[in-house]
């Protein structure tokens, strides 16, 4: 199978199988698709925790994206395991601020952890942005060595990674009121409807939150590679092509 094609089948089981899944499967009846609130679940977070183990044991390693994504699953699974252990068919009352919590967490913690390491090395800025498979760093670090501007070229690096940051912890912030957004409702319906009516919010949310706050967040990093393009050329005369690997 080609990396093409790999790709589109991660996205395939790790988005819209689960979204489908807990849209359309999540209640009880007599068909082979009415799952259940509780199996619709076990089933949608059970593809997205397989492709990362198959990722995992394609590759025969961990990146990072793949385990954020693995942690992200579990967590889901937590807090659907606590929601659902309230009286009859209700949710706990908590459930929507848990749950919320639980979205803001990954990206929240992502973006302290950009802006604590960005004078190291081994930066989270060259994990996610300032990576050697994007930008020429060798061809880069030999010209600032040449013209004696490592100061200005840590500079440049350090403002980009709170850039990051920034977009990272602007996301954790949506991801939160996002949640609430589509979750606190489902409190207000009857007891019996209710975990359907989660099911369904978790599905709804899984694919809006690509829309509403991936698609603005990939925006946002996408204006950090082109600042660095841009201040990185000025600072070591190469032509915004070389800057790039492309």
């Amino acid at each position: 199978m080609d990396k093409g094609t790999k790709s589109l089948v991660n996205l395939f089981l790790s988005v819209l199988a689960p979204v489908l899944i807990l849209e359309h499967c999540s209640v009880s009846g007599s068909a082979p698709w009415q799952l259940g609130p509780a199996w619709a679940m076990v089933v949608a977070l059970a593809l997205p925790l397989g492709c990362g183990v198959w990722t995992f044991l394609d590759q025969k390693k961990a990146d990072t994206i793949t385990v954020l994504g693995l942690i992200g699953t579990i967590l889901t699974g937590v807090v659907t395991l606590y929601a659902t252990t309230g009286t009859d068919c209700a949710i706990r009352p908590d459930t929507p601020w848990w749950y919320a919590a639980k979205e803001a967490l990954i990206a929240g913690l992502l973006g302290v952890a950009v802006l604590l390491t960005a004078k190291r090395r081994d930066s989270l800025l060259r994990l996610f942005v300032y990576s050697d498979g994007l930008f020429d760093i060798r061809s880069i670090e030999a010209k600032v060595a040449d013209r004696g501007t490592a100061e200005a070229y840590e500079s440049i690096l350090r403002r980009a990674s709170l850039y990051t940051a920034l977009s990272l912890l602007l996301s954790a912030v949506a991801n939160f009121l996002f949640s609430l957004y589509f979750l606190l409702p489902v409190l207000d319906l009857p007891a019996a409807e209710q975990a359907v009516a989660y099911n369904e919010a978790v599905g709804t949310m899984m694919w809006w939150g690509y829309l509403v706050i991936g698609l603005p967040l990939l925006g946002t990093l996408f204006g950090v590679i082109r600042y660095l393009q841009r201040a990185l050329s000025d600072l070591t005369g190469l032509d915004k092509e070389r800057i790039l690997m492309l």
